[in-house]
């Protein structure tokens, strides 16, 4: 009766344990798409607006920037999609076409940012904004490249990675809303702040993302490998 009962305690840890962990993934999925919603909505939508008023010292590029916002948008909306599982089981051709059409956002929004990013008043923005760009183009590609080639454990974590950098667009207008009130952040001022902001907001997620995918798994791994005895000389 104890064996029994130590595993039966052991299997209901087990199932706890889980059902947290599914807690969590929930929580922080519905976070990451109200923040977008809440992004597309406030920072987004203001863009139908086609006037001077609106698109600023943009204006002589507004064709960019709504390029730009539109894929952004469809990236952010159609992202979250890829990593429902039931979904994708369900209806796997659903699934594709929400990658593609993932995709085909980032790959055209993102030379759009870039683009755009030559035109700043921040010259310390540039740089930032231009290796976030590349890095989330590779990332994308890389994404693409698995998928077709059928790898799609990799491809997976490659869109993960993916679709963290494009929130980080969310992360860098959330951090302007933030200012001025007491949740600002407490960084530098005026342009050095700017570019500090962007290189977190990007750089940030894709350490978060790169540990759960890559970092942990490989310690985990370590520490339940026996140790490797030196053979005799």
């Amino acid at each position: 009766m104890a064996v029994i009962t130590e595993r039966g305690t052991k299997v209901g840890a087990s199932s706890l344990w889980r059902l947290v962990l599914r807690l969590a993934t929930l929580a922080v999925g519905l976070s990451v798409v109200f923040l977008a919603l809440w992004f597309i909505r406030r920072d987004a939508l203001r863009y139908l607006d086609w006037s001077p008023a609106t698109f600023q010292r943009f204006w002589p590029n507004r064709g960019l920037l709504a390029v730009h916002v539109v894929g952004a948008c469809v990236a952010l909306l159609v992202g979250p999609i890829q990593f429902i599982a039931p979904l994708r089981r369900a209806a796997p051709r659903a699934h594709r076409a929400a990658g593609w059409t993932y995709a085909i956002a980032v790959l055209v929004s993102t030379p759009f940012a870039i683009r755009l990013s030559v035109y700043s008043n921040c010259a310390l923005c540039v740089s930032p904004f231009v290796v976030w760009g590349l890095v989330t183009m590779l990332v994308t590609v890389a994404a693409v490249i698995t998928v077709v080639r059928g790898n799609y454990r990799v491809h997976r974590d490659f869109m993960i990675r993916s679709y963290a950098l494009m929130y980080g667009f969310v992360f860098v207008r959330l951090d302007a809303h933030l200012v001025g009130t007491p949740f600002e952040i407490p960084l530098a001022s005026g342009a050095a702040r700017n570019s500090m902001v962007i290189w977190l907001a990007w750089v940030i997620p894709l350490v978060v993302v790169e540990f759960f995918i890559s970092w942990g798994p490989a310690v985990r791994r370590a520490f339940r490998t026996k140790r490797a005895t030196p053979s005799a000389a």
